[in-house]
């Protein structure tokens, strides 16, 4: 059950919000307000992780909030994914 927990960066953005993950570099994603922001990053989150999983690929140790520069307007949030929901059972 690989549990993991990132944080991702909300910015409002030309009426919508988008999310980047400062950890992990092309992590991104978008929604029309923010409680869709976060399903969305949950999901790009899972995604990701669950790539870097099954190609072996090198997982960052997540970032301590008070390392991570934060924009002004912008929040932000701790995502938490198990990448097990994201894995097909056939």
């Amino acid at each position: 059950m690989p549990v993991y927990k990132y944080y991702g960066l909300f910015e409002p953005d030309e009426g919508a919000v988008a999310v980047s993950f400062p950890d992990l570099a092309g992590c991104l994603t978008f929604g029309d307000d923010f409680s869709e922001a976060l399903e969305s990053a949950k999901e790009a989150l899972g995604g990701y992780l669950l790539v870097s999983e099954e190609d072996k690929d090198a997982i960052p140790t997540p970032s301590k909030a008070a390392t991570l520069k934060v924009p002004e307007g912008a929040s932000l949030v701790l995502v938490e994914v198990n990448t097990d929901d994201y894995r097909e059972t056939v």
